[in-house]
């Protein structure tokens, strides 16, 4: 997942510390919602320490009341790599069967093209991409695509 659209009301602020605006709270409460409705519940989710990703995460399992995943800050998802995407994963993947990671373009998206050779599109905020891992190794082109969507293919 990429995190909802953050603020930038405050030029003085760390890019790490940038908040989400109101469309990013509303894009965030949408996709939960959307997700409650399409994909089974994370066991796991692994967020950058970033202020936006938290508060992503924080308001997407608001409205999605089902779930209750553990939720894991990990430093090395803020503006990720995909070297660093793969250790990230790999260290947790015999945590759980199913992980939602939230962080940052353009490592989500790069993540994603690399794992599934299905999935070649654009990764706007608050963007979910659902890879479910054919061979259960994180290896290049071993995913198939189970869903992606963002807020303005779900808005009215």
């Amino acid at each position: 997942m990429r995190h909802a659209k953050s603020s930038w009301d405050h030029p003085d602020l760390r890019d790490i510390d940038r908040p989400l605006n109101t469309r990013g709270n509303r894009d965030a409460t949408l996709m939960g919602l959307v997700c409650a409705e399409r994909l089974p519940s994370p066991d796991l989710v692994l967020v950058s320490p970033a202020v936006r990703t938290r508060e992503t995460v924080d308001i997407f399992f608001e409205a999605w009341i089902s779930a209750h995943p553990d939720i894991l800050v990990e430093e090395d998802l803020y503006l990720a790599d995909r070297g660093d995407w793969l250790q990230v994963l790999s260290e947790n993947a015999t945590r759980t069967n199913h992980i939602l990671a939230c962080s940052h373009q353009p490592g989500v998206g790069d993540i994603a093209r690399w794992l599934c050779r299905d999935f070649d599109a654009d990764v706007p905020t608050a963007t979910i991409i659902s890879i479910v891992l054919e061979t259960g190794e994180l290896e290049k082109s071993s995913g198939k695509l189970d869903f992606v969507g963002s807020p303005k293919d779900f808005r009215d």
